[in-house]
């Protein structure tokens, strides 16, 4: 089966227009890392990230 549109442009794009999910995806990253699921935890958190602010804004903003 042949995926029409990458991962990551769909969860951008649901992040931008549904503000529930956004919130949602940084608390379940949160509770993955708070459970010991670090795997999870990072990928869900990365996946937030790239499609919020993005790393190198972050780092600046620090």
């Amino acid at each position: 089966m042949v995926l029409t549109r990458d991962f990551k442009e769909t969860i951008q794009a649901r992040i931008e227009c549904d503000p529930t999910f956004r919130e949602e995806l940084l608390k379940k990253g949160v509770e993955y890392l708070l459970s010991g699921d670090m795997d999870t935890g990072k990928a869900v958190l990365r996946d937030y990230i790239n499609a919020t602010v993005g790393f190198q804004e972050l780092e600046q903003n620090l």
